[in-house]
């Protein structure tokens, strides 16, 4: 599962593994929840933790993968499914050239939607958990969840 996860990662536009900061792991978080939310399951189950959807498990592997990453090939990830890879290519789409602060608005939006948040609710959550997160930033991302059918 971690070399799986690898490989995916490098398909993932702009995607640089490191867990050395916070920042680092925050987004590889993000990232993954992100992932899984267009179908492609890992198997990590994230529940909601002071910075958005987190995942205990996919913290204790980022570090076996850290020891792995660079031996991983680089190469295209396939799927099996064209529906997959389709849900892959929209994947890669929505976090192309996004910011960690971005992916966190992101995947807290869909999470708190995901469990019963209203859109309201859930951009007013998102929104209070950074003061840096304004209420355009949170609509803007809300907008792109929108348009790729995940809220």
């Amino acid at each position: 599962m971690v070399v799986d996860l690898g490989v995916l990662l490098k398909n993932t536009p702009g995607y640089d593994f490191s867990i050395e900061s916070f920042a680092d792991r925050l987004r590889l978080q993000k990232t993954v929840y992100l992932l899984q939310a267009f179908g492609i399951y890992l198997g990590y189950d994230f529940s909601w933790y002071l910075r958005g959807p987190y995942c205990p498990s996919l913290a204790i592997n980022a570090f076996a993968l850290n020891d792995l990453y660079n031996k991983i090939p680089d190469i295209a990830a396939k799927f099996g499914q064209a529906d997959k890879q389709r849900l892959f290519d929209r994947f890669r789409a929505l976090v192309k050239g996004k910011d960690v602060d971005e992916l966190e608005m992101l995947a807290s939006l869909h999470y708190l939607k995901q469990t019963g948040a209203s859109e309201r609710e859930a951009k007013s959550r998102t929104e209070s958990k950074q003061e840096y997160f304004t209420h355009e930033k949170v609509e803007r991302m809300w907008q792109e969840l929108e348009a790729r059918g995940l809220v």
